[in-house]
């Protein structure tokens, strides 16, 4: 029989599954798709579908060839998930998005978002990708972690660059991006919290608090280029 705890986690885990999934996370960026061809791309071509598994491609304002480079998002619901099952479900999802438009990717973030985690994985950054192991009942974080670090980018390219009306654009409309994603880590936060034990709510925010500073720090020391 379960105990008081474990009845409570697994009332987080169905509540958290109602208001979270892998494709609501599709539409939710779908918000770039119907803006793709202005940043001359196709709206099947920013996205690539899996089984559990999505990964999902935005414009930012940094030009290759001619090109706008792309932030790639990487989501992927598992039911566990062990230190090791995390550099291996890395490996599988980096071949997802390669043979379309691999040479454009200027970053990488992956969520994989499990029901159940062995034991703590903290998340790791570099210049070149991120990666977060997620519980289901903290999904909301995933939305969290996302707006910050896209505010954060462009803070500094507003900062650093100087750009054209179309960079400014893409800008304004990336800060309209990460202030949907605020709002929907507020919907499900609001779906699930209230289910929380007190000290389990505590530490979710303290945990929330430190992987996004840790984050945006690493941003904000990141060059940005013309």
């Amino acid at each position: 029989m379960l105990d008081k705890n474990d009845s409570n986690k697994h009332s987080n885990s169905k509540n958290s599954s109602k208001s979270f999934s892998i494709e609501m996370l599709l539409d939710e960026f779908s918000y770039w798709f119907p803006k793709a061809r202005d940043y001359g791309y196709a709206a099947d071509e920013l996205y690539v579908t899996d089984e559990n598994a999505v990964a999902i491609a935005i414009p930012i304002p940094l030009l290759e060839d001619g090109n706008y480079r792309l932030w790639l998002f990487h989501f992927c619901r598992v039911e566990r998930i062990t230190p090791r099952g995390v550099e291996i479900l890395i490996a599988e999802l980096s071949r997802m998005f390669d043979e379309k438009l691999g040479h454009l990717i200027h970053f990488r973030h992956y969520y994989i978002i499990a029901d159940r985690v062995t034991r703590r994985i903290p998340p790791r950054c570099s210049r070149a990708k991120s990666v977060y192991v997620i519980k289901v009942e903290y999904a909301y974080k995933i939305y969290e972690i996302i707006a910050k670090a896209i505010a954060g980018f462009v803070r500094s390219f507003r900062k650093n660059v100087k750009y054209g009306d179309d960079l400014l654009v893409l800008c304004y409309e990336l800060e309209t991006f990460a202030e949907k994603l605020r709002k929907r880590a507020d919907e499900i936060k609001s779906t699930t919290c209230n289910t929380h034990h007190p000290s389990d709510t505590r530490n979710k925010q303290i945990s929330t608090k430190e992987e996004a500073e840790e984050y945006l720090a690493l941003l904000e020391r990141a060059e940005v280029v013309k």
